[in-house]
């Protein structure tokens, strides 16, 4: 790819792209105990209406009441719109046929501190998500690891992702197993102290 091509472009390209997993070969595996795990790109438009209800109803288990906890609170509604947007693509984990968990992601823009307010172009971690006999065997390392191969495989400059502060295990998850840090234009960095504690999230990244 031209190294000379814009951030609009290289966006651009990738969210046209029908399969940005390809260069993984035919298939992406993961093995773990007892688990031969295979994991599936979808598009939104190529995502089964099965899978839609399966990755919505896991994230709801997951995830209600620390958003009911939030300042957004929690919009079933509002929630499955994000989930169908038309820039959404998914990897889905599967065992013995059986999904286990997901990971939901976007190419896009995101701001800096740069004076010259450039933004970059990254890959969007919006959802990672484990059914509970799916967890502590590695599988999130492995979907996260994945997403970063995507992201630099088409040339974005950072992962991001926004976690609740109250999910503490979240947080000590992506900091001090995956390296990820406090993003330059998350609440806690760019505002004093007390105008931070407004905020009830922060945005991490990892550069690629």
């Amino acid at each position: 790819m031209n190294s000379s091509v814009s951030t609009q472009d290289l966006v651009k390209i990738a969210n046209e792209a029908d399969n940005v997993v390809d260069f993984f070969g035919p298939s992406i595996k993961y093995k773990c105990d007892d688990m031969d795990i295979n994991v599936a790109y979808y598009s939104i438009t190529t995502l089964p209406t099965k899978l839609k209800e399966w990755v919505f109803e896991l994230l709801k288990s997951n995830m209600k009441n620390l958003y009911k906890d939030s300042n957004i609170g929690w919009n079933p509604k509002q929630k499955r719109k994000e989930m169908n947007d038309k820039n959404c693509r998914y990897l889905i984990a599967s065992n013995n046929e059986k999904p286990i968990g997901f990971v939901m992601f976007q190419f896009t823009w995101e701001e800096t501190m740069a004076d010259d307010d450039k933004e970059i172009e990254v890959i969007y971690c919006y959802e990672i998500q484990l059914a509970e006999d799916a967890r502590r065997k590695g599988l999130g390392t492995f979907l996260m690891r994945s997403l970063e191969k995507i992201g630099k495989n088409w040339k974005m400059n950072k992962v991001m992702l926004t976690a609740f502060k109250k999910n503490k295990s979240a947080i000590n998850f992506y900091v001090n197993r995956l390296g990820y840090q406090i993003d330059e234009i998350s609440p806690s960095e760019v505002l004093l102290p007390k105008e931070a504690e407004e905020y009830d999230y922060e945005i991490l990244s990892i550069k690629l």
